[in-house]
């Protein structure tokens, strides 16, 4: 080969190189803050304390957007943690988009009615869907999957099958839920951290028939990760009060044209920039 087509194609690799560069971006999970649950529902300035450390931190990162992952609150019937959480939201720059979604103590065990339409009054949606640099992102919400709430869950289904279906063309599909759909194995025993075996299978077909990369929750309280077929289970630690090894903090999920990567990091390793 002469050296002028070894410098060319060293050219067009670095160009190749730059173009992906360009097109790769990241975004931040946070998950549980679940405000009033380390005083059981007493008082939350603990939890005040860690995310406006988190909101700080995320503040400096400039990410191209944050997804809350659920159990924003510890009492959903409890206004003046809702009004909390909230205003330490508004404390993330207007620039960088925010998405949440419920978790289980976002509504009662049931998810009643009266539960669901609460939540939506405070917030405006429970479900969500949008495109980023070529990525379809899909929010769901999972609680009414849990408590078997069969009219919303079928509506949220046949939405979301029909976003999947038209996302074919994007680079890559990422999902935000609250329960884990499993915790390491999608064939793993039911538990209060899971969806049930009965539910679950459906959906995992549909999520690798549609191509979707992967899927990010929370709930567990601690870091955990698992897959199926091409379909990565990622499940992020808390925000107020962990369970496993792993410290309060969040994950930053770095997203390439041909790739996804995450890490999680603790509060007080918190890099003080990103590069991709």
């Amino acid at each position: 080969m002469s050296k002028f087509i070894i410098y060319l194609a060293a050219i067009l690799l670095s160009a190749s190189t730059a173009v992906a560069q360009s097109d790769a971006f990241y975004f931040v999970q946070m998950s549980d803050p679940q405000f009033g649950m380390l005083e059981g529902n007493k008082e939350f300035s603990k939890e005040t304390k860690l995310m406006e450390q988190a909101v700080k931190a995320v503040n400096k990162l400039n990410p191209e957007f944050i997804v809350f992952t659920g159990d924003l609150v510890n009492d959903w019937k409890d206004k003046k943690q809702i009004a909390e959480f909230q205003r330490i939201l508004g404390q993330i720059k207007k620039e960088t988009p925010v998405y949440v979604l419920p978790g289980n103590h976002d509504f009662d065990q049931k998810v009643s009615d009266e539960a669901l339409s609460a939540y939506l009054d405070e917030y405006g949606y429970d479900s969500f869907s949008f495109h980023t640099k070529n990525t379809c992102f899909i929010g769901l919400n999972t609680p009414v999957i849990f408590a078997d709430k069969k009219d919303e869950e079928q509506s949220q289904l046949v939405w979301m099958e029909r976003v999947l279906r038209n996302s074919q063309k994007c680079n890559h599909r990422i999902l935000f839920t609250h329960y884990p759909f499993f915790v390491e194995t999608p064939d793993e025993a039911d538990q209060y951290f899971n969806i049930p075996l009965t539910k679950r299978g459906n959906y995992i077909d549909l999520f690798n028939k549609y191509n979707v990369d992967a899927m990010f929750a929370g709930h567990l309280h601690r870091n955990a990760d698992g897959s199926s077929g091409n379909f990565r289970m990622v499940t992020t630690s808390a925000l107020c009060y962990p369970l496993g090894k792993d410290k309060v903090g969040f994950r930053i999920v770095k997203v390439y044209p041909d790739r996804i990567e995450s890490e999680y990091y603790d509060l007080d390793n918190i890099p003080s920039k990103v590069n991709l």
